[in-house]
């Protein structure tokens, strides 16, 4: 057995194997499988943000590892309570803890062996294969993210009813307080629609819709009118998120208990991504009360430079101003008219006559 040459050959594997998975990126281990015999994930998020868990795998300096000291890493866990990036929704933030370590979360992957990789910094400590610690989710970033995965829905309703059946969601994002949605749709929405849909949503966060999820076969989910999402994967039984009615569709997020949460909802923007392909970006909650208070500071000092007391007479006083500064403007053009036909006939008196010819010659500025 040459088993210098096969040490030799197996470096030279990993060295690969690392080097390729550093060119994926973080979803580079996303494709790894952590061995036959270790059992998928179990998410437990949809009940609790908090759970006890046993570490099943470690990744440090690019390879899997006994124990992890200070720095990044990759702990996979037999159950979370952290979901995972899927299906346009953005990842869980938290912490995982034992009594003498913290390891902080940033991002939650789930690959394709059902194994939800958490990455992140361990703050302090040692952890090991087999520890048993205590996974916990930020609540008020999950808070922020279920308000904008519900008003998603909201919205996909409001764009069909005032839009067509022909609207179609072709891609989405949701963050904290903040969503992107792209639909099908053939022209630019106009300010009267965009208007109409804001204000279908608003009005179904103020009824304050109950929002129940259920797990069904696929079929009678269809039997309930349940509308299927971009980028979700749907097996015989699926999981469907009914708001009142209002809003059926089938949906493996997470999301508020009551749409009247999702608290006040505005459109920023909307335009085209694609032939075919339009996207809305909008804010809630938190994000809105932030973007509100903004423009109310830009509209405070617009009122103050312009010497107003009140927002309300904003509008008259601009008007005012731009009819002062238009016959400002034509008084101003009239003088220079003035101006340079004085100027016109002072340089002819001073024409020279050279021969017989006037000779006149001037640098004059514009």
């Amino acid at each position: 057995l040459d088993l210098d040459g096969f040490n030799a050959k197996r470096e030279e594997d990993k060295i690969r194997a690392r080097e390729a998975r550093k060119a994926l990126g973080d979803l580079g281990w996303a494709g790894i499988d952590f061995g036959k015999d270790m059992a998928s994930t179990e998410f437990v998020g949809y009940e609790v943000l908090e759970n006890d868990a046993q570490i099943l795998a470690i990744v440090a300096e690019d390879e899997l590892q006994e124990s992890a000291n200070e720095g990044d890493a990759i702990l996979v866990l037999d159950q979370t309570s952290m979901y995972a990036e899927m299906g346009g929704q953005v990842a869980d933030h938290g912490t995982i803890k034992t009594a003498t370590a913290e390891f902080i979360v940033n991002n939650v992957q789930k690959n394709k062996g059902g194994k939800y990789m958490h990455y992140g910094k361990l703050a302090e400590g040692t952890l090991k294969l087999g520890d048993t610690l205590c996974a916990q989710v930020d609540g008020e970033r999950r808070q922020a993210i279920m308000r904008a995965h519900s008003a998603t829905h909201l919205l996909d309703k409001a764009l069909r009813t005032v839009l067509g059946d022909h609207v179609h969601q072709a891609g989405s994002l949701v963050e904290p307080d903040r969503l992107r949605f792209d639909f099908t749709h053939f022209s630019a929405m106009t300010g009267e629609e965009l208007a109409q849909v804001s204000a279908m949503v608003n009005e179904a966060v103020l009824e304050g819709y109950d929002i129940v999820t259920e797990e069904m076969p696929i079929e009678q989910a269809k039997q309930k009118g349940a509308i299927a999402l971009f980028g979700e994967k749907y097996g015989d039984t699926v999981r469907v998120v009914n708001m009142g009615g209002y809003s059926i569709e089938l949906c493996g997020g997470t999301h508020l208990d009551n749409t009247a949460k999702v608290g006040p909802f505005r459109i920023v923007s909307e335009g085209s991504v694609a032939s075919g392909v339009r996207r809305i970006e909008a804010v809630t909650g938190l994000e809105f009360l932030a973007d509100a208070a903004a423009t109310r500071a830009v509209l405070d000092n617009a009122c103050a430079a312009v010497k107003v007391k009140k927002a309300e007479e904003l509008e008259g006083k601009l008007a005012s101003l731009n009819e002062e500064i238009k016959n400002l403007k034509k008084e101003v053009e009239s003088y220079k008219a003035k101006e340079a036909a004085g100027a016109v006939d002072q340089m002819l008196a001073a024409a020279e006559t050279v021969g017989a010819v006037k000779v006149l010659t001037k640098v004059v500025p514009n």
